[in-house]
């Protein structure tokens, strides 16, 4: 049996043990756990044309008239792991600079949403120049980005070609585009736009797919560094890849991430951290990289509905759409629909093909 001395050394330790317990619980509450230090790349040969987890499903007449591959590749740069598809963020040398919007045009970053509740739409109008920083594009010759940006084809844009990536700049574009208000889920829908979403940041999202000059096709990130805020400019249009929230405001950090921009089927993109506060995995998502629960919308409502997750894994944001989209309306101007690759096209006999080959497949 202990003595009185016993037992208040016992109560004294037992007291510094719970406060070192608690003390770690807030410690560790007060990280973000919404900030990866790996990503879980494309597996080398996976599909671009199935629409199953874990993949980005491209429409098949979208891939031929793209000349996409039908499998990706995966190349070996310093940072991925290709025997574990792993790729470690503080290994990628990033596109140098941190430019915000008044350096690529003296209006700054112009956005606007409007929500119109009588004609059940979402707009988003803008100049495509994010409020968040952005690299110093084009490269220069000798930064730590450069080479791997001189690899890989630049396109052309506006009847200019790029010798290479590494050339093209950014520039301001009309950015409009108008999705439903309330979206609803009425299948699976592959891809057919280079354009994904439109962040509430004011730039966009892009398919995560990239060619080399071989017209191999890889994850962008696992062949690209990206600028620090995870964006990078293709036909001069800015747009983010992978890690995209990593510089997107007001994260919070615990509880369920908040929505940081729109599909273009309308339904919401959310950050990584599920209402728990843990960082979703594909595993709990659906194969077009979504799952349905109750959210806060940009206006403080909440609502229950479907909606996209950003996260670490493959492919990162949108694998496919639940939602019908109308492209003529989401890629609201020429300068949306017009950049540079036959990724996709709003022309009505085209059109009218792809939709009647989405209604047999």
């Amino acid at each position: 049996m202990l003595n009185k001395t016993q037992l208040l050394l016992l109560n004294f330790l037992l007291a510094f043990i719970v406060k070192g317990k608690a003390y770690a619980v807030e410690s560790n509450s007060a990280s973000d756990p919404g900030t990866p230090t790996t990503l879980v790349t494309a597996v080398h040969g996976q599909s671009t044309v199935n629409c199953a987890l874990g993949q980005q499903c491209l429409h098949n007449l979208i891939t031929s008239l793209a000349h996409i591959s039908s499998t990706l590749s995966q190349a070996k740069t310093p940072w991925t792991d290709a025997d574990k598809n792993i790729i470690t963020i503080s290994q990628i040398p990033y596109v140098e600079g941190s430019n915000n919007a008044s350096q690529y045009s003296p209006a700054g970053s112009v956005f606007t949403m409007k929500v119109d509740s009588a004609a059940g739409t979402r707009s988003f109008k803008g100049n495509g120049l994010p409020s968040t920083p952005m690299g110093n594009f084009p490269l220069q010759p000798g930064t730590p980005a450069y080479s791997y940006y001189a690899a890989l084809p630049g396109g052309s844009h506006g009847g200019h070609s790029y010798a290479s990536a590494g050339d093209i700049g950014i520039t301001t574009y009309d950015l409009s585009s108008t999705v439903p208000l309330n979206p609803v889920t009425t299948g699976v829908y592959p891809i057919r736009s280079l354009i994904l979403g439109i962040t509430l940041t004011g730039a966009v999202w892009h398919m995560e797919v990239a060619p080399d000059a071989n017209n191999k096709w890889y994850d962008p990130v696992n062949v690209l560094p990206l600028d620090q805020c995870w964006g990078h400019p293709y036909a001069q249009q800015y747009h983010h890849h992978a890690y995209s929230w990593k510089c997107f405001p007001n994260q919070g950090t615990i509880g369920q991430s908040p929505v940081f921009g729109f599909a273009l089927d309308g339904f919401p993109i959310t950050g990584p951290r599920a209402a728990d506060g843990h960082m979703m995995t594909n595993a709990e998502l659906d194969q077009c990289h979504g799952t349905t629960s109750e959210i806060t919308m940009p206006d403080g409502s909440l609502k229950t509905t479907y909606h996209y997750v950003l996260n670490r894994e493959y492919p990162y944001s949108i694998g496919c759409f639940r939602g019908k989209v109308d492209y003529r309306q989401a890629l609201g101007s020429d300068d949306m629909r017009q950049t540079g690759l036959p990724v996709y096209t709003v022309d009505k006999i085209i059109d009218h093909v792809l939709e009647f080959f989405e209604n047999i497949i």
